[in-house]
């Protein structure tokens, strides 16, 4: 798909879109927000063109743009919905009697998220976009896999709070939680078109579980 000189003129200036930047909901934006998450997901930021989310909206070009006036702003309010519509929010899973049962916990709440295919798109196309749109990128990775590394730590202090873990730097902590969650259901969806979780997976996670309760566990 050619781009217009138009969207080539937007991703080419300078970005000076505000992430958080938010506008009250309404039919014809939520519809906006809906056509553009296809269209980013199946074509990229670079590649998508406004004209195409107005007709896939259908909506006019004016009316696009009086809800947002930038492909990096439409980009940014896509990443909002996506991340919103399938958080992982540790804090309010069922408050588990053992750190064990809270990690299976937190697990399977990954799990259910990336099995979400515009999770995984949404990834693909932050990693594509880093070299032509840095901002964008980040502002993906700040929303999606910062935000998750939060919520896990407020997870964690928590625990160490009850008595269940071990005072311990539950920042790095997350890192090492994040980084089991990775290994098992992230990076292998990311490159893997047709992934499937592998039969011995609950096995793998029981293993990654008892590392982390080695060092940390009460």
């Amino acid at each position: 798909m050619i781009a217009t000189p138009e969207d080539q003129a937007l991703h080419e200036d300078k970005m000076t879109f505000d992430p958080q930047k938010q506008t009250a909901s309404d039919p014809k934006r939520d519809g906006i927000i809906k056509a553009a998450q296809a269209l980013f997901l199946r074509d990229g930021f670079s590649k998508a063109i406004m004209a195409d989310v107005a007709r896939d909206a259908d909506v006019s070009t004016a009316t696009l743009y009086k809800h947002f006036e930038s492909k990096e702003e439409l980009f940014a309010a896509v990443v909002r919905h996506t991340a919103a519509s399938v958080q992982d929010d540790f804090g309010t899973m069922a408050p588990a009697t053992t750190a064990r049962e809270f990690f299976f916990q937190a697990l399977s709440s990954a799990h259910s998220v990336h099995q979400q295919a515009q999770v995984t798109a949404l990834l693909r196309v932050a990693i594509a976009e880093v070299s032509a749109a840095p901002e964008l990128a980040r502002y993906v990775f700040d929303t999606v896999v910062v935000g998750r590394y939060a919520r896990l730590q407020a997870a964690l202090d928590e625990m160490v709070r009850r008595g269940l873990l071990k005072p311990h730097d539950t920042a790095f902590g997350a890192r090492i939680g994040i980084g089991m969650i990775k290994e098992l259901f992230v990076w292998p969806a990311l490159f893997v078109a047709d992934f499937e979780l592998p039969v011995d997976a609950l096995d793998r996670a029981d293993e990654a579980i008892n590392i982390y309760l080695a060092a940390y566990g009460a």
